[in-house]
């Protein structure tokens, strides 16, 4: 059998070629050769898998046929340009995933946060969105999410979206996250007032009141979909547990 000269390179050669190649890269590469086949299935090659060099959406075909021999080696997951499905399928079929970021979409809508099942590993989850449209996820939408992921510690959502606290709060104050440590939040910006109470105050308390292991509260002001600024979204601390020394 003809062999290429490229496949008569040494296997650390081939390794450390490979280590540069993307996700997609390395999944056509296993289409070539037995040989690149073991080489680019190696578990190290898939535990943080980077997809933010895509131009375009990502399909679910294509999400699919470069993730799915791979699943059980996720760890962490950076991706763009996303739709629903996309970050419903890596929810719902990566068991080991402990980090997932999500920057830039078309749309995200509350079918993105439906979850089968818990997912007990996730420990962050981020959606950075602020050069992206409105964001049609709601606070009853985020509330299940929580709840689904009894591990995650990290929760942010930096987008053009309205997470009513008030309906938030009913959710978390009925079955408090055990380990949720920091969560940042989208909010319409109206003179730094929130339905009438200032940020800095009453809404920050209650969260940390509802969750036992919360640190940081942070609201994201919100100028609405029709803002003509530069867009730029910065999330604003507006509440901590202060921490006692003796």
């Amino acid at each position: 059998m003809h062999h290429s000269l490229f496949e008569r390179l040494p296997s650390e050669i081939l390794w450390h070629i490979f280590l540069f190649a993307s996700p997609k890269e390395r999944s056509i590469a296993r289409q070539v050769s037995r040989r690149l086949r073991t080489l680019c299935s190696h578990p190290a090659f898939w535990q943080s898998v980077d997809l933010t060099h895509h131009k375009t959406l990502w399909s679910l075909n294509e999400l699919q046929r470069i993730l799915s021999p791979h699943l059980d080696h996720i760890r962490s997951v950076n991706i763009q340009n996303v739709r629903d499905e996309s970050v419903r399928y890596l929810l719902n079929n990566c068991p080991n995933m402990e980090e997932l970021t999500v920057r830039r979409w078309k749309t995200l809508s509350d079918h993105a946060l439906q979850l089968d099942r818990d997912h007990v590993k996730l420990r962050l989850f981020c959606l950075h969105g602020d050069d992206t449209p409105y964001t049609a996820i709601d606070a009853n939408a985020l509330a299940r999410l929580i709840l689904r992921l009894p591990s995650l510690q990290i929760l942010a959502m930096v987008a053009h979206a309205h997470i009513h606290i008030p309906t938030l709060l009913k959710s978390v104050q009925k079955k408090p996250p055990q380990a949720l440590r920091s969560i940042t939040l989208p909010i319409y910006h109206h003179e730094q007032q929130y339905d009438g109470v200032a940020m800095s105050s009453l809404y920050g308390e209650q969260l940390l009141g509802a969750c036992p292991k919360l640190e940081h509260v942070f609201f994201v002001p919100n100028m609405g979909l029709y803002y003509h600024g530069d867009n730029k979204l910065s999330p604003l601390l507006v509440h901590h547990r202060r921490i006692l020394i003796n």
